[in-house]
């Protein structure tokens, strides 16, 4: 019985390998204008068996079962095909150009082209990529994320500004890039007002593509579009939001009170000097940047609304993002609420008109950074033998050192506050003349009104303390006559600033496009433009507030008893810019491309 078991099992193997036919698969891949394809990819799914194409776009591929088998033909930039072999031993394939990815849409001066037409170097950046990051402001989104460009940033504190270099520095003069936002000219400051969540695309212009718009584009060109409704679309409402809480990275590896202490006694017995410590066993003291770190609050709310009819589209959003800072809590915070609304009519077969108008509140409250005399500088250098706060409750005083003082009563007295209200808009007509000619006309306008107060109250540090604005420990706030500009002399103080920034711009362009005789295509683009650029500020400085309160830190405190006003000032300035523009392109077949700026 056994022996008929084997024979019978061998003769179903036996079987089951004749029916299983292996083989060779032979053939040649093209695209779809009839050229081979060299280095395109065969595999058979499910296994690692694969070959790719030679310099001809043919390949030869071993199967184990030629009726089965499933090969997958891929190739960068082409739509990838499964083919079930089914017996044959010879298949020729067509790829499709991928045209998601070569005919995505890229935004360039005063028009649009196709990734595939693109003569210059640029790059983009989705809005979908830009809102998965989840950053405060725009220009974080580009890091990392661009290549040849580097972005820096310039303060630790939320809200602070980064500095964005598009491959390196200009030869002289400014050296941020130009930065447009649906049209309408920014400054990198200004990117502060921007939600990230608006934010269709980001397109940068690296070289010769940014020429279109001058000595400006010197440094090269940021061009942002936020979002847009659709066409026929019903109303689409979206919501987002996040609540998180940030702690820092890392931390240095400071001495503690008990190293202090050995290290101390150590330099001074080196040099002969009495010893300043009886007893080095003083323990942890205190860790400085424990007391001064914290977790701090971050989080972000958005609100749109977008969709269209079939002659109109609109698209309509508020947010809400709020950040406290690492060091410092409230004391370091940026608050944003923005608005935006964006509209499009139809309002026939030949007029069109856009309206757009974003407007954003922002206030931020920093401390004292960047160098000698900030808060983490005293963080730092602050003794680990000394309390934060003595038996009495006061502050404890740095008096070994004259330049050193508590970094938690310099974020106790620190008041700076900045705020900002900016519109942007642009209201625009354009015209199709023909299937060829549109002509477009736009203003744009940019509005901005920054207030600015720092108070700096009467405090005592400790003696010797060049941060002292009191004249002893008591906080005596009795003037002497002003003989020189020492604030000490002048009792309680508060720096304001106010200034108003206007931006216009008038431009008028003629777009051309048109193929001729199915394989070459021209476009062209002339225009005018015209900038104007004005704004005024005022300073004060007002002393002795009354109270010695922030309440009533205003420059109008000098209309109080004992108080006065000083280093007043004020600037206004106007600027203007002309220009007229031409670019001219040229393709033949979609392969063979020159542009002229």
């Amino acid at each position: 019985m056994v022996k008929y078991l084997l024979v019978f099992t061998s003769f179903l193997l036996v079987g089951s390998n004749l029916l299983a036919q292996q083989g060779t698969v032979t053939g040649r891949i093209k695209g779809q204008d009839g050229l081979t394809i060299p280095g395109a990819s065969v595999v058979e799914k499910g296994t690692t068996n694969g070959v790719a194409t030679d310099i001809d776009g043919n390949y030869s591929i071993k199967l184990s079962d030629l009726k089965t088998a499933v090969l997958q033909y891929t190739y960068l930039g082409f739509t990838s095909q499964t083919i079930v072999v089914a017996g044959r031993t010879k298949i020729d394939i067509e790829l499709e150009e991928a045209t998601t990815e070569i005919d995505e849409v890229v935004v360039v001066g005063y028009g649009t082209s196709t990734k595939k037409t693109l003569t210059g170097a640029t790059s983009q950046v989705g809005g979908e990529d830009v809102e998965k990051l989840n950053v405060a402001r725009v220009d974080q989104a580009l890091q990392g994320q661009v290549s040849g460009v580097a972005i820096n940033t310039n303060s630790g504190s939320p809200g602070g500004a980064s500095s964005i270099r598009i491959r390196g520095l200009s030869t002289f003069g400014d050296n941020d890039p130009l930065i447009l936002v649906d049209g309408v000219v920014y400054d990198s400051e200004g990117l502060n007002a921007l939600n990230p969540t608006d934010i269709a695309s980001v397109n940068v212009l690296k070289d010769a593509s940014a020429g279109i718009y001058g000595v400006r584009a010197a440094n090269g060109v940021i061009i942002i579009e936020t979002k847009k409704g659709a066409l026929n679309s019903a109303p689409k409402v979206e919501f987002s939001g996040y609540y998180g809480v940030q702690n820092t990275a890392r931390r240095l590896d400071l001495l503690n009170a008990n190293e202090y202490a050995v290290i101390k006694n150590e330099a001074f017995g080196s040099a002969g000097d009495a010893l300043p410590f009886n007893n080095t066993n003083l323990g942890e003291g205190t860790d400085w940047q424990d007391e001064v770190f914290q977790a701090a609050m971050i989080q972000n709310y958005n609100f749109s609304v977008l969709g269209g009819n079939k002659s109109s589209t609109y698209s309509a959003g508020a947010s809400y993002f709020t950040q406290d800072g690492i060091v410092g809590g409230d004391k370091s915070n940026f608050e944003r609420y923005n608005a935006r609304l964006n509209v499009g009519n139809q309002l026939n077969e030949k007029f069109k008109l856009n309206s757009i108008i974003l407007y954003t509140n922002e206030e931020r409250r920093t401390l004292p950074e960047n160098g000698i005399g900030s808060v983490l500088y005293n963080t730092i250098n602050a003794f680990p033998n000394e309390p934060v706060q003595t038996a009495d409750g006061r502050f404890s005083y740095m008096e070994e050192v004259s330049d050193i003082i508590n970094p938690l009563a310099q974020i106790e007295n620190a008041e700076n506050l900045s705020s900002t209200n900016k519109i942007v808009g642009k209201e625009e007509l354009i015209y199709k003349i023909n299937d060829n000619f549109t002509l477009t006309n736009r203003l744009n306008y940019n509005y901005a009104a920054v207030d600015f107060k720092a108070f700096s109250p009467l405090v005592w540090y400790g003696q010797g303390k060049a941060q002292n604005t009191a004249l002893n420990e008591e906080l005596d706030p009795t003037l002497v006559e002003i003989a020189d500009s020492m604030f000490i002399e002048r009792g309680a103080g508060v720096f304001e600033s106010r200034s108003t920034y206007v931006d216009l711009t008038a431009e008028s362009y003629l777009n051309y496009d048109r193929i001729f005789k199915e394989y070459h295509s021209v476009k062209g683009t002339f225009g005018v433009s015209v900038f104007k650029r004005y704004g005024e500020q005022l300073n004060g400085s007002a002393f002795n507030i009354p109270s010695n309160s922030v309440d009533f830190a205003d420059i109008s405190a000098n209309l109080a008893p004992g108080g006065f006003l000083n280093n007043t000032g004020s600037f206004e300035y106007e600027e203007r810019l002309l220009s007229t523009f031409f670019r001219g392109e040229y393709g033949y077949k979609g392969k063979y491309l020159a542009s002229l700026i």
